[in-house]
């Protein structure tokens, strides 16, 4: 009799299961989806960890998130799927230039990297691309100023 119950339990467990997964999934949450950008907006990019050199030296990553801004009308969607080129031409760029300010090696210059970015972003996707925004960044670790980095150095 014992084993009955324990069948007749299981049944109810299962068939409790079969009807749940029946019913439509319940929101977990009071916000409501992203709504698709509108064509003509900016274009915003993955985080990418940008790598910091100093004295030759790869020292530090600092992940760092860019906004494409781009001219009214265009339509963001074909763009989107260009954004591993533009990261690549990101993390590129900072092997070739300096884009940290020549205090810190825990962050990027937001000037710098708009300068140097806009045109390799045309390059890319046109002049479509009107300016290029640092919207987030942040070190990987933290790291102090080696003393060979704190004097002044050239910017190719």
């Amino acid at each position: 009799m014992r084993h009955f119950r324990i069948v007749q339990i299981a049944l109810a467990v299962m068939a409790g299961l079969v009807c749940l997964s029946a019913l439509p999934p319940l929101r977990t949450s009071a916000k409501a989806a992203p709504a698709p950008a509108p064509a003509g907006s900016n274009l915003y990019l993955s985080t990418v960890g940008v790598p910091i050199i100093s004295g030759g030296r790869l020292v530090n990553y600092v992940l760092v998130r860019l906004t494409l801004v781009l001219r009214p009308g265009t339509d963001v969607s074909r763009l989107t799927e260009k954004e591993p080129y533009f990261r690549e031409a990101l993390v590129r760029l900072a092997y070739r230039t300096h884009l940290n300010p020549s205090n810190s090696v825990n962050k990027v210059d937001p000037a710098i990297v708009s300068s140097k970015m806009l045109p390799l972003s045309q390059a890319i996707a046109g002049p479509v691309v009107t300016g290029v925004e640092v919207k987030y960044q942040e070190p990987e670790k933290w790291v102090e100023l080696p003393a060979a980095a704190a004097t002044p150095r050239p910017n190719p």
